[in-house]
């Protein structure tokens, strides 16, 4: 039985075949019509999106990328879920011949459900073969097949929402198409900036321009910082800056406006910037990107030191002055090493003197140094520039100070000479080189003064060179140098230093010149002298007594009325007359001295020449000097605060004892004078006779050459 149910259902009767394609036809219209309506609304959400997008990037004068980014972002959710709701989940929803079948019995009631039923029984959904009749479902779908003819299928579908969907799509493919059309490069830039969210600016009438590379601005912390831009197009009269501070502090200020209109300038300074900020202008239709202000320590100097390596000849070690020592002195070709320690790293640095360079500088871990070999006096500092472009405001100086060496210094001295000297003379001389650094050469140089002398040049016994001083006395004979009556002798020393860089130096001692005389005419001049300070003396012995008579006075009155106080400034008036009278002798004691010293050195000293100029005077002289008058100064100064007879007694026997004393050098010189008088008497007799002799001599030639040439 049940085989046979099988077979007969397997055999069910089929729908007209027109009816059935009527019915297919229907749902592919109906999918159509979802999936243009579900277009359409999608297509006037997107074109809506981009149009609010673009309107709002557009009014706030370009919104910033994350803006932009989160737009696009709410955008594609908005439209994926319109694409969902309007478009997958409709399609999604199985439609077939029944649901047609269905929307034609709403359309025509008469039908009464047979055309629902024969799609059904066509499709195989007959029930139990127990419970169905297949001659009932034949007549069903033939039935079915009747009705429908002649019924418009199409009826069930609305064309007036498939006509807006189209034409919807129609409009916005339209207004698309125009926008890229007629405004190619509006639709350009809604599609870089709103879709691939590139910064491309929206066209404005005003562009600000910040005049700052790469956004970042970087300046000293505690000093001004300078924010300076300009607009290009329309010219706004007022450009503020907004700005935030590292720690949260944000502001708005208005930019200082200069230049005319047609080329304004806009200028604002934060005035002593201890932070970093942010900050973006804005002014007309534009606003700038935020840039970064970064506040930085200027490089600077924080420690120094300067090394300095003398000249080599000068054999003198290297020296170091550490921090707080920025002045040194140096020879000149001293090699001087200027070192700083900075407080950061430096990029560039070089060494300045004013405005010129003196020297770069090398570059080591916060280390700079530079070399140079100063040849004047200058003042040097560094210039440092770090990474960033900042440089030191603040400098430290180093005074180098060039110190020239000077030339050796020598001395020569001939004790006991005067201008004068007979060709017999041995001469003292006591020289005296000395140098810094050491003496390359010392030498005793001698001149004669005719035609074929030549220079003469003789080295001071034990002298090395190297040495820093040496002194060395000689005891030079003038015969040496072959001297005569009539020639000068010019005398010097020099010394030489080890300076190869300026020098070597010189050093010579004041010339000494010497006119070589006879014995006779140094005896003439000594005589004279002789007589002049013989009559010096004869006045001091004048004032001798004349002090010895005021004394006397002085003497008198303060015995009678005692000592008040004109007397003792009149005693102590004479005591200063006194000690002046003392020295006045010692200067004569000195002259003869000489006298007697430079007949000594010129060979002329016999033992009477000692005994009457050196016994008989000198030595008086001396006593005088030294013991006599200077005790008399004394008890006279004594008398002055205490006057008494013993005082008077004793001032008047030692103003008697010096007083005879001084007559008898007196009498001494004169007769000496006398004596010398009739020597020089009797040398100028022999002279004419000499004279004589050479004038007859001559005569008696000539007379002879008159007689053989006639």
């Amino acid at each position: 039985m049940y085989k046979a149910v099988e077979e007969m259902s397997s055999r069910s009767p089929r729908l007209d075949p027109d009816v059935g394609k009527r019915l297919l036809r229907v749902c592919a219209r109906v999918r159509r019509s979802l999936t243009l309506e579900g277009l359409a609304t999608l297509a006037a959400f997107l074109l809506l999106a981009a149009l609010g997008q673009s309107a709002l990037d557009h009014l706030a004068h370009g919104l910033r990328w994350s803006m932009r980014a989160a737009l696009l972002g709410v955008s594609l959710m908005v439209a994926g879920w319109v694409l969902w709701r309007t478009m997958i989940q409709p399609l999604r929803v199985r439609f077939g011949e029944a649901d047609v079948a269905h929307l034609l019995e709403r359309r025509y009631p008469h039908l009464s459900s047979v055309l629902v039923s024969a799609v059904r029984f066509a499709s195989g959904q007959v029930g139990p073969a127990e419970s169905n009749s297949p001659a009932l479902v034949a007549s069903v779908i033939d039935q079915a097949g009747h009705r429908v003819r002649g019924l418009d299928f199409d009826a069930v579908i609305r064309p007036s929402r498939l006509r807006w969907s189209i034409l919807a799509v129609l409009v916005v493919a339209s207004l698309a198409g125009g926008a890229a059309y007629f405004a190619p490069e509006i639709t350009r830039l809604w599609w870089e900036r709103s879709v691939l969210l590139r910064d491309v600016p929206w066209p404005k009438q005003t562009k600000l321009v910040v005049e700052i590379p790469d956004r970042t601005i970087v300046g000293a912390r505690g000093d001004d910082l300078l924010i300076s831009a300009h607009a290009e197009g329309v010219q706004p009269r007022e450009v503020e800056i907004f700005y935030r501070t590292a720690s949260g502090r944000r502001g708005r200020q208005s930019m200082v406006t200069v230049g005319s209109e047609g080329t304004y300038r806009y200028r604002y300074s934060f005035e002593k910037a201890e932070e970093d900020f942010t900050f973006h202008l804005r002014g007309g239709d534009d606003e700038t990107e935020v840039y970064q202000a970064r506040l930085l320590e200027r490089p600077k100097v924080v420690r120094t030191e300067i090394q300095i390596v003398p000249p080599e000849y000068t054999r003198l070690p290297s020296s170091l002055l550490g921090d707080g020592q920025r002045s040194a002195q140096v020879l000149r070709g001293s090699q001087v090493t200027l070192r700083a320690a900075t407080n950061h790293p430096v990029f560039k640095a070089v060494l300045m003197a004013g405005d010129e360079v003196a020297a770069e500088a090398s570059l080591g871990d916060r280390m700079i140094a530079a070399l140079l070999t100063p040849v004047e006096t200058r003042t040097y500092f560094f210039r440092l520039q770090d990474e960033t472009g900042l440089e030191n405001r603040e400098v430290v100086r180093f005074a180098v100070q060039v110190i020239k060496d000077e030339a050796p210094r020598a001395r020569l001295k001939i004790p006991g000479v005067g201008d004068m000297i007979t060709p017999e003379a041995v001469l003292p001389l006591e020289m005296e080189f000395e140098d810094a650094y050491g003496l390359a050469l010392a030498e005793l140089v001698i001149q004669v003064t005719r035609e074929e002398a030549r220079e003469q040049t003789t080295t001071p016994a034990g002298f090395e060179p190297g040495t820093l001083k040496h002194t060395a006395s000689l005891s030079w004979a003038a015969a040496s140098a072959g001297v005569q009556p009539g020639e000068r002798l010019t005398l010097t020393v020099r010394a030489r230093d080890f300076d190869s860089v300026t020098g070597p130096n010189e050093g010579r001692s004041p010339e000494i010149n010497l006119r070589v005389v006879t014995k006779d005419e140094l005896l003439a001049e000594l005589a004279r002298r002789e007589q002049r300070h013989r009559d010096d003396f004869e006045r001091i012995v004048d004032l001798q007594e004349q002090t010895r008579s005021r004394l006397l006075s002085l003497i008198g009155l303060s015995t009678e009325s005692g000592t008040d106080g004109a007397a003792a400034e009149s005693a102590a008036s004479l005591e200063r007359t006194q000690r002046n009278l003392g020295g006045s002798v010692n200067v004569i004691r000195q002259q003869f001295e000489r006298i007697l010293r430079e007949l000594e050195i010129n060979q002329l000293n016999t033992a009477a020449t000692q005994e009457r100029l050196g016994e008989k005077i000198v030595e008086p002289l001396t006593g005088l000097v030294r013991r006599d008058l200077a005790v008399a100064a004394d008890t006279i100064r004594q008398f002055a605060s205490a006057a008494s007879r013993d005082l008077a007694e004793r001032i008047d026997t030692q103003q008697v004892a010096i007083l005879s004393q001084m007559r008898s050098v007196l009498a001494n010189m004169i007769h000496q004078a006398g004596y010398q008088e009739v020597i020089n008497m009797l040398r100028e007799i022999i002279r004419l006779q000499e004279d004589l002799k050479k004038e007859t001599q001559k005569a008696l030639e000539e007379q002879a050459e008159g007689v053989f040439d006639k």
